[in-house]
């Protein structure tokens, strides 16, 4: 071995690069202060490295970056309308009033299944079953996981936000903590790699930015915990101008598992990270003198703020496809009136093209909840196109008028 090959000391990687705790120089850094630049750091962006980086795809890396589009959104004007938070799944069951509003909301369920059907039981339910030591996936360590997973948000007081909770403990609306000075940029770029920087260290494996889309905001908003509609208008502390998206990974082999309590485990975790990361996100923004409020599902439709964003493409399934990770990820956004800055567009990587013709999701789906490309309307359309699509009681929870699967 060379003199040179030994020790950390002689690293090179600034991405791992790091200054000792007892004062020392590990990586050189204090020897070349333009190393300590945040902005010198690696970034992930919405069509770039990903994870591993760069070196980590080699001759893939082409493949990745996707090519950018002009055709999404596509909307039909006469059907598309902003969605009501109230029409959200996750809303609808954490909602007592809105259960006792809507009791047929119940009826696609009771369909699927030839029985009556609670959506606020059933949730119960999911989570009051005993384990069961002797069945794999549904153990007390299983258990154990999936109540770990949520402990952030509910160590928090947080855990509403995984159902569209908005304004709560870690994804304030207070804007107190707002510097008065404002940190400038010198141009649009450096802010954007910032933005993406500071993503990276909280452990997002991408990022992107959007701009502020009122088609993709629910409106109006809902406070599940008072019963009470809220207006972007009147009660949101400021006029946001634009949305920045990271993805927050979920473990492969535990995700694997669904519906076991170890998917539950790692899908917990993604809420909770969700939730961490966009108000680190949030507050970075803060620090820097611009308003900021991060967001899980709240506020705002997720999937098409990250297509917006170039983070991945829709897919057969319903999600969000992102390049290296594919659908196992969780959506986090942070709404800002921050607006000098680099935006993304969307990009293709040929996913959604490749979903008309695949069907694997399909196929492998027990409830037969995703329709198969050779069904009448198995490919996307403006308005659900399936038995008893017409009936307003059984797709009230659908976003009419916009080209996706349904």
């Amino acid at each position: 071995m060379t003199e040179e090959a030994q020790g950390p000391e002689q690293s090179s990687n600034p991405d791992t690069d790091v200054i000792a705790s007892d004062g020392g120089d590990q990586g050189g850094l204090l020897d070349n202060p333009e190393r300590r630049s945040f902005l010198k750091r690696a970034a992930i962006g919405g069509t770039g490295a990903l994870i591993g980086g760069a070196a980590t795809y080699g001759a893939a890396m082409h493949s990745l970056q996707g090519r950018p589009v002009d055709d999404y959104p596509s909307i039909d004007e006469k059907i598309f309308k902003p969605k009501d938070q109230r029409d959200v799944v996750l809303n609808f069951v954490s909602s007592k009033a809105l259960n006792q509003k809507h009791p047929e909301r119940n009826e696609q369920y009771n369909r699927l299944q030839n029985k009556e059907f609670d959506w606020v039981a059933g949730i119960k339910d999911m989570y009051s079953k005993p384990w069961d030591n002797s069945k794999p996936g549904y153990t007390q360590m299983d258990r154990a996981l999936q109540k770990a997973g949520w402990a952030p948000l509910n160590i928090a007081g947080s855990r509403g936000s995984a159902n569209l909770q908005p304004d709560t403990p870690l994804n304030s609306w207070d804007q107190s903590d707002v510097e008065q000075e404002q940190y400038q940029f010198s141009s649009k770029q450096d802010a954007s790699n910032a933005i993406k920087s500071a993503a990276r260290v909280f452990g997002a494996v991408k990022c992107g930015i959007a701009r502020r889309d009122k088609r993709w905001d629910y409106d109006p908003l809902y406070d599940i915990e008072n019963e009470k509609e809220l207006s972007w208008e009147k009660d949101f502390p400021f006029e946001p101008k634009t949305v920045i998206v990271i993805l927050t990974p979920m473990d492969y082999d535990c995700i694997s598992t669904a519906p076991a309590w170890t998917a539950d485990g790692t899908a917990a975790d993604g809420y909770s990270q969700m939730g961490v990361k966009a108000t680190q996100i949030a507050t970075f923004l803060q620090g820097m003198g611009y308003q900021a409020v991060g967001a899980g599902n709240d506020l705002g439709s997720s999937v098409p703020y990250a297509i917006m964003a170039g983070l991945g493409e829709g897919g057969r399934n319903g999600a969000l496809l992102a390049p290296g990770v594919g659908p196992r990820v969780r959506i986090a956004k942070i709404y800002t009136d921050f607006d000098f800055v680099e935006y993304d567009e969307p990009h293709s990587w040929g996913m959604t093209d490749f979903c008309l013709s695949c069907g694997k999701c399909a196929e492998a789906c027990p409830s037969d909840a995703i329709p198969l490309p050779e069904d009448k309307n198995g490919g996307y359309a403006y308005e659900p196109s399936y038995e008893f699509s017409d009936e307003p009681g059984y797709t009230w929870n659908n976003h009419h008028g916009i080209k996706k699967f349904y």
